[in-house]
């Protein structure tokens, strides 16, 4: 049996895959297996998974419709291995994450995951920041997505639930908290990923991403009924910026859960007012800039 699976979607990948791939085939445990799931490309992405799998028997060529959800599940179905690691195709596995966090695992049968932080690197700067799991255990993940998709390796036997394959963005939120909540997990101050941020990414489309999260949100709240004080602020932010967030032309519209209901009316009465308006629109400037450009 295979240590662990590392299953990585490529869409569109030519120019970054073999970077990822190569930091998962130079870990310093061997024992792994790297499944690539050429999700619809129209670039040289299926030629480089090709070479890749020829030159190294521990990679696997899979095929998946568009959707990096849909990649993630086929490789979820296809994978060997007793712990699960997901890696974007424009990002990399720092050396011994694996090593590191198989071995805890095995030594601690109770953890479900290891989770580990992540260097962001903004490829037009080349600016780069560490960034820590900020919680301790997996009950805030009702309430915000505290891990990027690389940062947890997690025992395949505890997955129960796959990727929602309807969902643009945030699909690994909901994916953590259906899978890990209640679970007893491991965070780590190590780094075990670097997260690049480009022009291509997910990173970059912001206001989608920010009506996605008021959509995932909903669904969390009615899946585990987290509701309550604990949540009134952060649920209020999430309607505030979806509430500001500018849906692409074709954008279909998001179906918000009825529980979204009143953070939204009270957001639409804070943006009818002139001072707070405008000091919300700065802050969530700022946090925008942050996100897609690393400052």
């Amino acid at each position: 049996m295979v240590k662990v699976s590392v299953i990585i979607p490529a869409y569109n990948a030519a120019e970054t895959l073999k970077r990822a791939v190569q930091s998962v085939l130079t870990q310093t445990m061997e024992d792994l297996e790297v499944l690539v799931i050429n999700n619809g490309s129209t670039d040289q992405t299926a030629t480089i998974i090709e070479r890749l799998a020829s030159s190294d028997s521990r990679v696997r060529f899979l095929y998946s419709d568009k959707g990096r959800s849909r990649a993630r599940n086929k490789g979820l179905a296809e994978a060997e291995g007793d712990f699960i690691q997901f890696l974007d195709a424009d990002d990399e596995l720092s050396a011994s994450k694996l090593d590191e966090a198989v071995s805890y695992l095995k030594s601690n049968t109770h953890k479900a995951a290891y989770v580990t932080a992540a260097v962001y690197k903004n490829d037009r700067t080349g600016q780069e920041s560490v960034r820590e799991i900020p919680i301790e255990s997996a009950k805030p993940l009702l309430k915000a997505n505290y891990f990027p998709i690389s940062s947890p390796l997690v025992r395949r036997q505890i997955l129960k639930s796959k990727f929602r394959e309807d969902l643009e963005f945030n699909e690994d939120w909901l994916f953590w908290a259906e899978n890990l909540y209640g679970a007893d997990i491991e965070v780590s101050h190590s780094v075990g990923s670097v997260i690049h941020i480009t022009s291509q990414n997910t990173m970059t489309q912001f206001d989608r991403m920010q009506m996605y999260e008021c959509y995932v949100r909903g669904i969390l709240k009615e899946e585990f009924s987290a509701k309550g004080p604990n949540y009134w602020l952060r649920d209020l932010r999430y309607a505030l910026n979806y509430l500001l967030s500018r849906p692409e032309s074709n954008e279909r519209p998001l179906s918000l859960s009825k529980s979204m209901g009143w953070p939204l009316r009270v957001g639409r009465m804070l943006l009818a007012t002139p001072v707070v308006s405008t000091w919300i629109v700065k802050k969530r400037a700022a946090v925008k800039s942050h996100s897609q450009y690393g400052n």
